[in-house]
Formats: structure tokens, C-alpha cells, sequence
């Protein structure tokens, strides 16, 4: 009888501590602390090394941190281990992700059919759909044509204004090899450069206007009248570190001195001002609250300054894009770079 207590007592102190640690996990995820999330998930799989909450968690933390190859065997893992739908939903998300990511691109649109054949959560029907979508597994997709460059896959809609896809394609390999000759940056996968036949309809589609990059999975979607470069070097930027604190001033800086136009930036950012008066340390900071009308032309010209008095400085920055990480690259030598920014454009 005192074995038996005995037991009854350890297995309701193990499900406390294991239903104390889920509760920490999910606390983790909230507050974003996706290393406290992976680090509680290992500690609840040593001990019961089946949980799939445990093994799902680290998996899409590791998603999240873009760590792909090693969020993998946790996620197959949860899927040998998954019983119900929600869990089977799940688990093969996150391996779609995954494998995309790294490009497995066959391998995650299996996973996407897969997904298909169970009854998700309704945050997990969400995440499948949106990245169909964004993948180009959705299909919608299934009448586009697809082509190949070295580093680069074209999708193209029919109906685009493009005359010479030859060209067109050839044009922005070559602005791949030019801008990554600058980064010397490590991609996991080829670029996936969807090109729509008008912004109206990936409006309707994908709800976001073009064009716009989602750098982790190496994804454009692109108006078919877009610069060669911009959203191209976004991509590269990213990989450049993918840890990296991107800023939008810096971010699509980088992107418009990148776009391969070769146009006069200084120029093109004084037209968009017309004698207004800027501070290019107040719109570092508040660069969220600029119009890509006003914002670009400068990002592109400050970027373009930035490049020009310090190559090295500025691929450091590229890690970190904050205003105080640059105030540790650039010592004092960062007032004099701002004053003499801003006077060249309030001229």
C-alpha cells in the first residue's frame, strides 16, 4: 500500500513539474525569449523525451531564430509523436517551413499536401494558408511559369507587361552576382522572384501591396516594373546576418543604393524634399513615421555616405542597424557624419 502512495505521489509531482514547465514555455513564447523557450523544451524532453509540446516548441523556436536545419528533427520528432489532428496539423506546418527555408522545396510541398488532409487549429489553418501563399503552394499558382537561374527562381503570372523575359531574368542575375559581390553573403536557398501582372490583384491574393521581400525564406514578390536590385539586396542583406537589428532607414537604404538604377541619390533625395529641412538622426530614430516617398530617397543617399567613408564600418552596421550600435561603430566621428549629411541635403 505505501509503494503504491509512494507512486501515485511521484506521478503527480512529475505532472506538476511538467505542466509547470509548459506554463513557463508558453510564457517564453509570449515575451519572445525563443533561446529560454528552446533551452525549458530540452529540459522537459529529457525527461519525457515523446512530449510533443515539448518537441513542437523547440521546433518553431528554432523556425523563428531562423535555425532550420536544427528546428527539423524536433518537428519530426513531434510528428512520429503526434496523435491528434491539431498535432499533425501542426508538426508538418512547421516542417514545410522548415525545408523551405533551407530549400527542400519539394520535400516542404509535400509536407503542404500533407497539412491539407487534417483539421488544424484555427492559428494553424492561418500559418498554412498565409505561407501557401507566400510560397507559392497555393493553387493559384499552378498556371505561372517557372524559370531558373543560378541563383534565382522566376515566377512569373501571366499577363505581365515583361516583352523579353530572357533579358529581364538575365538582368537581375547579374544584379545578384554584382550586389553580393559587396556582402559576400552565404544564402540558404535560391531567391524565389515572383512577378505579378499587377499590384491590385496581389493585393486581393496576399493582402500586402508590392513589392515587398521576406528575407528568412529568401522570398520576393515584385511588380513587374521594379528596380533590378532593390528587393533582390534585401535578401542578400539579410544573410549577410541573419541575427541582424534591421532598422527601416538603414534596411531600405540598403536596398535603394543597391537597386542597380545608378541614378544621383543626393539629387533624387533634395528633389523629394524641395527645400524642406531634415535630420537624418531624428528620422534614424523615428523612421517608422516617414512615407517611402519621403524615406527612401534619403535612406538611399545617407546609405550611398555611409559606403563611401567606410565600407568596412558599414557591413558592421548592417548587423545591427540601431542608432546607438552605430554610435559604438563610429565613435564621435558619427556627429560629423550626421551634420555634414544634413547640411549637403538642406542646402
Amino acid at each position: 500500500m505505501t509503494k503504491i502512495l509512494l507512486q501515485i505521489i511521484f506521478l503527480i509531482g512529475f505532472c506538476i513539474s511538467s505542466y509547470s514547465q509548459k506554463s513557463e514555455m508558453s510564457n517564453a513564447f509570449k515575451n519572445k525569449e525563443f533561446e529560454k523557450v528552446i533551452q525549458l523544451g530540452k529540459q522537459l524532453i529529457e525527461s519525457e523525451p515523446n512530449d510533443f509540446d515539448g518537441l513542437l516548441g523547440i521546433g518553431k523556436a528554432y523556425n523563428i531564430l531562423n535555425e532550420f536545419n536544427k528546428a527539423i528533427p524536433f518537428l519530426e520528432n513531434a510528428r512520429n509523436c503526434s496523435e491528434n489532428d491539431w498535432q499533425f496539423a501542426w508538426s508538418n506546418i512547421e516542417l514545410m517551413e522548415s525545408n523551405f527555408a533551407i530549400g527542400n522545396i519539394e520535400k516542404a510541398n509535400k509536407f503542404y499536401k500533407k497539412s491539407l488532409e487534417y483539421n488544424g487549429t484555427k492559428n494553424s489553418t492561418k500559418k498554412l494558408n498565409g505561407l501557401a501563399l507566400l510560397f507559392g503552394f497555393h493553387s493559384f499558382y499552378e498556371s505561372w511559369e517557372t524559370l531558373e537561374t543560378d541563383n534565382i527562381t522566376f515566377h512569373f503570372q501571366n499577363g505581365t507587361s515583361i516583352i523579353n523575359k530572357e533579358s529581364f531574368i538575365n538582368e537581375r542575375e547579374e544584379a545578384f552576382l554584382n550586389i553580393n559581390t559587396f556582402f559576400s553573403s552565404d544564402l540558404p536557398k535560391k531567391i524565389d522572384f515572383f512577378v505579378w501582372k499587377s499590384n491590385d490583384e496581389a493585393i486581393k491574393i496576399l493582402n500586402n501591396s508590392l513589392g515587398f521581400t521576406n528575407p528568412k525564406y529568401c522570398i520576393s514578390h515584385n511588380r513587374d516594373t521594379q528596380t533590378k536590385g532593390h528587393e533582390i539586396t534585401h535578401n542578400i542583406s539579410f544573410w549577410f546576418d541573419n541575427t541582424n537589428n534591421r532598422n527601416r532607414l538603414i534596411n531600405e537604404g540598403i536596398g535603394v543604393y543597391f537597386d542597380q538604377t545608378n541614378s544621383n541619390r543626393t539629387q533624387n533625395a533634395k528633389n523629394t524634399l524641395q527645400s524642406k529641412k531634415i535630420d537624418i538622426k531624428e528620422i534614424w530614430l523615428n523612421a517608422n513615421q516617414y512615407s517611402e516617398e519621403i524615406l527612401y530617397p534619403i535612406a538611399g543617399a545617407f546609405v550611398e555616405s555611409l559606403v563611401l567613408i567606410d565600407k568596412e564600418k558599414f557591413l558592421e552596421l548592417c548587423k545591427n542597424q540601431t542608432y546607438e550600435n552605430a554610435e559604438l561603430i563610429y565613435g564621435k566621428e558619427l556627429e560629423k557624419i550626421i551634420l555634414d549629411f544634413n547640411k549637403k541635403l538642406n542646402k
